[in-house]
């Protein structure tokens, strides 16, 4: 038992959660246990998992500013700065491009929405789409996320959590404390450097908790929501199921491979804790310490790579949620009974890319930036209620995904950077 290891803890945790809450949310369905007792332990599982939430969440802010800090003072010469930023967003961008192609190829191959009842979507549709009167023009949105990268109160922005001002700032900081330079330049460069090593042993406290978080989670998901609610829309899960899996298991594995020179196997192993937790949390950010931990301790990419790549991807690299977007907008046309044509799926696609992107930093980004997709094509808004009964699993998966990519593209990038990018792995 002493040898096994946090992954191995971590998968235990979530087996154990899903063997646990899946037969009582089973049996309160058929009448054998009580389904507010089933409810009320759902919740305490919840309650568990929101306590490691916290803590993870609680230490995001501070690791992204003493990292990207740490990180750009590190480069040196600032115009690395600049070859590190263009190598990170063309992959960023690259790679989601190839979600979206993927997801709409999968959901035309597979054709989920045709011949379904709306009726018996509608069953399950048990919240509204989240719509009010956000600003749906796409162009409106990303100049909206423009100006919101500058923060006017950097003190604000890092009490809210607001993530790309955050990150801005902390790249512009690190950017004149290299400019600077000489004494001052010096002590800047070495407080940060403690901070982050501060920062680091915390990090790795809080991840050994992670298996309790996970449990916590997996049981709250099983016992309150089980099997039934994916009954409607079992087909339309396995087509963003089929599209996630080729782009996690094929895509991004052939781009480790062949850009990054590194064997796809060993790297997922490495990154396994991370992964579990994303899939457990359903959240890029609060994952994003645990990401950076085993990208250098586990995976050898050091940090003036991991720590611009990584905390700019949880922020705006969204594979996963870009390919499932492109599904479900997909979906819901033919659901609606609607054959978009070449045109408008290149629209589709295209839109889903852009707002892929300016979804961070947005009050209910994901429902929002449907809408943006939906508009796109003539479709309403309000269909989004219909496909959000499924909503938390899937965004379990896309979430895994979302970091599965941003993982790869810090052994991408390190693997074409010319500082010393790479470092064995432990």
């Amino acid at each position: 038992m002493s040898k096994l290891k946090l992954h191995h803890w971590i998968l235990i945790a979530m087996v154990l959660g899903a063997g646990i809450g899946l037969p009582m949310n089973i049996a309160a369905e058929r009448g054998a246990l009580d389904p507010a007792s089933v409810q009320d332990i759902a919740h305490l599982g919840e309650e568990l998992g929101g306590l490691f939430l916290s803590l993870l969440k609680m230490i995001v802010v501070p690791l992204i500013i003493t990292s990207l800090v740490t990180g750009v003072t590190g480069l040196g010469d600032p115009r690395k700065l600049g070859r590190l930023g263009a190598r990170t967003f063309g992959y960023y961008m690259l790679t989601s491009a190839l979600a979206i192609v993927v997801g709409i190829v999968v959901v035309n191959l597979i054709r989920p929405g045709v011949g379904i009842e709306l009726d018996a979507l509608t069953a399950d549709a048990t919240a509204p789409a989240v719509v009010g009167d956000a600003e749906t023009s796409l162009g409106a949105i990303l100049w909206n996320q423009l100006k919101g990268m500058i923060p006017t109160n950097p003190v604000h922005a890092t009490a809210e959590g607001d993530m790309l001002p955050v990150i801005f700032f902390s790249l512009l900081f690190g950017l004149f404390v290299s400019i600077t330079g000489g004494e001052h330049g010096d002590r800047m460069r070495s407080f940060f450097e403690s901070a982050f090593a501060v920062m680091m042993r915390m990090t790795m406290f809080i991840v050994s908790l992670a298996p309790f978080g996970v449990f916590g989670f997996m049981l709250f998901a099983a016992a309150g929501s089980g099997l039934a609610a994916f009954a409607a829309l079992g087909k339309y899960m396995v087509t963003v199921a089929v599209g996630l899996a080729i782009h996690a298991f094929v895509t991004l594995p052939l781009l480790l491979a062949f850009l990054a020179r590194r064997s796809p196997l060993e790297f997922a192993k490495a990154m396994g804790p991370a992964l579990l937790t994303a899939f457990s949390t359903a959240s890029s950010n609060a994952t994003l310490p645990l990401t950076m931990t085993n990208v250098e301790e586990r995976a050898g990419v050091s940090n003036q790579v991991s720590s611009f790549v990584l905390p700019l991807g949880a922020t705006v690299n969204m594979d996963g949620t870009a390919l499932y977007e492109a599904v479900a907008v997909l979906f819901i046309a033919q659901a609606y009974g609607m054959d978009l044509t070449l045109a408008q799926q290149i629209i589709v696609a295209v839109t889903a890319l852009l707002a892929s992107v300016g979804a961070a930093g947005i009050p209910h980004a994901g429902t929002v930036m449907m809408v943006v997709v939906l508009d796109a094509v003539g479709l309403p808004g309000e269909a989004v209620g219909l496909i959000l009964a499924v909503d938390r699993v899937l965004d379990m998966c896309r979430t895994t995904v979302n970091v599965w990519s941003d993982a790869t593209a810090a052994a991408v990038v390190a693997r074409f950077e010319p500082v010393s990018a790479r470092a064995e792995a432990d």
